[in-house]
Protein backbone atom coordinates (compact mmCIF):
# COMPACT_ATOMS: atom_id res chain seq x y z
CA UNK A 1 0.00 0.00 0.00
CA UNK A 2 1.50 3.35 -0.91
CA UNK A 3 0.14 5.68 2.46
CA UNK A 4 1.40 8.49 0.45
CA UNK A 5 -0.14 8.00 -3.31
CA UNK A 6 -3.24 7.12 -0.61
CA UNK A 7 -3.47 10.99 1.75
CA UNK A 8 -2.45 13.08 -1.96
CA UNK A 9 -5.92 11.33 -3.10
CA UNK A 10 -7.69 12.02 0.00
CA UNK A 11 -6.23 15.49 -0.16
CA UNK A 12 -6.99 16.02 -3.24
CA UNK A 13 -10.83 15.31 -2.56
CA UNK A 14 -10.19 17.70 0.56
CA UNK A 15 -9.02 20.57 -1.60
CA UNK A 16 -11.99 20.82 -3.57
CA UNK A 17 -13.93 21.81 -0.32
CA UNK A 18 -14.48 25.72 0.44
CA UNK A 19 -11.81 26.87 2.74
CA UNK A 20 -13.70 27.93 5.79
CA UNK A 21 -14.64 31.47 7.19
CA UNK A 22 -11.85 32.14 9.16
CA UNK A 23 -8.59 30.56 7.59
CA UNK A 24 -6.49 31.56 4.97
CA UNK A 25 -6.04 28.82 1.87
CA UNK A 26 -2.56 28.44 2.56
CA UNK A 27 -3.05 27.94 6.63
CA UNK A 28 -6.04 25.89 5.60
CA UNK A 29 -4.78 23.33 3.41
CA UNK A 30 -1.99 22.70 5.90
CA UNK A 31 -4.06 22.11 8.42
CA UNK A 32 -6.02 19.65 6.11
CA UNK A 33 -2.49 17.85 4.92
CA UNK A 34 -1.89 17.58 9.70
CA UNK A 35 -5.33 16.05 10.30
CA UNK A 36 -4.86 13.49 6.87
CA UNK A 37 -1.19 12.33 8.51
CA UNK A 38 -2.41 11.99 11.98
CA UNK A 39 -6.05 9.93 10.44
CA UNK A 40 -3.51 7.73 8.25
CA UNK A 41 -1.28 7.06 11.79
CA UNK A 42 -4.39 6.75 14.05
CA UNK A 43 -5.52 3.98 11.35
CA UNK A 44 -2.54 2.20 11.07
CA UNK A 45 -2.15 2.02 14.79
CA UNK A 46 -5.78 0.87 15.02
CA UNK A 47 -4.95 -1.86 12.88
CA UNK A 48 -6.71 -1.05 9.65
CA UNK A 49 -4.36 -2.28 6.74
CA UNK A 50 -7.28 -2.29 3.76
CA UNK A 51 -6.59 0.52 1.58
CA UNK A 52 -10.31 1.51 0.91
CA UNK A 53 -10.99 1.18 4.44
CA UNK A 54 -7.88 3.12 5.51
CA UNK A 55 -9.25 5.82 2.75
CA UNK A 56 -12.74 6.04 4.21
CA UNK A 57 -10.81 6.61 8.12
CA UNK A 58 -9.03 9.42 7.01
CA UNK A 59 -11.65 11.01 4.70
CA UNK A 60 -13.52 10.66 7.27
CA UNK A 61 -11.54 12.35 9.89
CA UNK A 62 -11.02 15.24 6.88
CA UNK A 63 -14.49 15.71 7.05
CA UNK A 64 -15.09 15.86 10.63
CA UNK A 65 -12.41 18.84 10.62
CA UNK A 66 -13.89 20.60 7.95
CA UNK A 67 -17.53 20.50 9.30
CA UNK A 68 -16.16 21.49 12.60
CA UNK A 69 -14.38 24.45 11.38
CA UNK A 70 -17.46 25.38 9.43
CA UNK A 71 -19.57 25.30 12.51
CA UNK A 72 -17.39 27.33 14.80
CA UNK A 73 -17.02 30.16 11.40
CA UNK A 74 -20.69 30.12 11.13
CA UNK A 75 -21.44 30.57 14.34
CA UNK A 76 -18.40 32.65 15.74
CA UNK A 77 -16.61 34.64 13.10
CA UNK A 78 -18.21 37.41 10.59
CA UNK A 79 -17.17 37.36 7.23
CA UNK A 80 -15.33 39.89 7.92
CA UNK A 81 -13.23 38.24 10.68
CA UNK A 82 -14.34 39.90 13.86
CA UNK A 83 -16.28 37.85 16.45
CA UNK A 84 -19.81 37.65 16.13
CA UNK A 85 -20.82 40.27 18.79
CA UNK A 86 -21.32 43.45 16.82
CA UNK A 87 -21.08 45.74 20.11
CA UNK A 88 -24.53 45.78 20.75
CA UNK A 89 -24.84 42.38 21.81
CA UNK A 90 -26.59 41.38 18.96
CA UNK A 91 -25.44 38.47 16.91
CA UNK A 92 -24.67 39.59 12.64
CA UNK A 93 -26.32 35.99 11.78
CA UNK A 94 -28.12 37.58 9.03
CA UNK A 95 -25.00 38.54 7.25
CA UNK A 96 -23.76 34.97 7.05
CA UNK A 97 -24.13 32.73 3.70
CA UNK A 98 -24.95 29.78 5.90
CA UNK A 99 -28.27 31.00 7.92
CA UNK A 100 -28.78 33.38 3.95
CA UNK A 101 -29.05 30.00 2.68
CA UNK A 102 -31.05 27.82 4.74
CA UNK A 103 -33.55 30.96 4.97
CA UNK A 104 -34.12 30.79 8.67
CA UNK A 105 -35.67 33.44 10.36
CA UNK A 106 -34.22 33.30 13.34
CA UNK A 107 -31.17 31.47 14.91
CA UNK A 108 -33.23 29.69 17.42
CA UNK A 109 -34.90 27.70 15.02
CA UNK A 110 -31.85 26.99 12.82
CA UNK A 111 -30.24 25.58 16.14
CA UNK A 112 -32.90 23.46 16.83
CA UNK A 113 -33.35 21.99 13.26
CA UNK A 114 -29.11 21.50 12.80
CA UNK A 115 -29.56 19.57 16.49
CA UNK A 116 -32.44 17.28 15.66
CA UNK A 117 -30.50 16.59 12.19
CA UNK A 118 -27.63 16.18 14.26
CA UNK A 119 -28.82 13.70 16.40
CA UNK A 120 -29.89 11.70 13.81
CA UNK A 121 -27.08 11.48 12.11
CA UNK A 122 -25.69 10.26 15.29
CA UNK A 123 -27.72 7.39 15.16
CA UNK A 124 -26.44 6.02 11.39
CA UNK A 125 -23.47 4.04 11.36
CA UNK A 126 -19.84 5.56 10.38
CA UNK A 127 -20.01 4.21 6.51
CA UNK A 128 -23.61 5.64 6.50
CA UNK A 129 -22.94 8.94 8.03
CA UNK A 130 -19.73 8.96 5.65
CA UNK A 131 -22.00 8.54 2.43
CA UNK A 132 -24.44 11.25 3.61
CA UNK A 133 -21.81 13.55 4.17
CA UNK A 134 -20.23 12.80 0.36
CA UNK A 135 -23.28 13.15 -1.08
CA UNK A 136 -24.62 16.18 0.21
CA UNK A 137 -22.25 18.04 2.13
CA UNK A 138 -19.15 17.55 -0.63
CA UNK A 139 -21.64 17.25 -3.38
CA UNK A 140 -20.17 13.81 -4.89
CA UNK A 141 -21.70 12.04 -7.42
CA UNK A 142 -22.99 8.45 -6.66
CA UNK A 143 -19.93 7.26 -9.23
CA UNK A 144 -17.69 9.07 -6.74
CA UNK A 145 -18.75 7.08 -4.13
CA UNK A 146 -19.09 4.07 -5.74
CA UNK A 147 -15.29 4.81 -7.24
CA UNK A 148 -14.06 5.61 -3.23
CA UNK A 149 -15.99 2.28 -1.97
CA UNK A 150 -14.96 -0.58 -4.75
CA UNK A 151 -19.11 -0.74 -4.98
CA UNK A 152 -20.88 -0.34 -7.86
CA UNK A 153 -23.03 2.63 -8.62
CA UNK A 154 -26.49 0.71 -8.31
CA UNK A 155 -25.09 -0.80 -4.87
CA UNK A 156 -24.21 3.24 -3.57
CA UNK A 157 -27.93 3.75 -4.83
CA UNK A 158 -29.41 1.69 -2.76
CA UNK A 159 -26.85 2.60 -0.02
CA UNK A 160 -28.25 5.71 0.27
CA UNK A 161 -31.87 5.20 -0.66
CA UNK A 162 -31.78 3.02 2.54
CA UNK A 163 -30.41 5.29 4.64
CA UNK A 164 -32.53 7.97 3.47
CA UNK A 165 -35.13 6.17 4.18
CA UNK A 166 -33.86 5.22 8.04
CA UNK A 167 -33.16 9.08 8.45
CA UNK A 168 -37.49 9.67 7.66
CA UNK A 169 -37.95 7.33 10.45
CA UNK A 170 -36.30 8.83 12.79
CA UNK A 171 -37.18 12.55 11.83
CA UNK A 172 -40.86 11.41 11.29
CA UNK A 173 -42.26 12.20 14.69
CA UNK A 174 -41.19 15.54 14.51
CA UNK A 175 -43.52 16.95 11.85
Amino acid sequence: MQTINLLTQCLAWAKRWRTPPHWSPDDWQEELLATAWAALWEGLSKGIRDEAELRRFIMAALMRRYRDEWNYGVRWVTPNGDSSEDGDGESDLESWEYYAAIGAEDESDTVWVALVIRQALSRLSEEERYLIERKFWDGATERELARELGISQPAVHKRLCRILERLRHLLEPLR
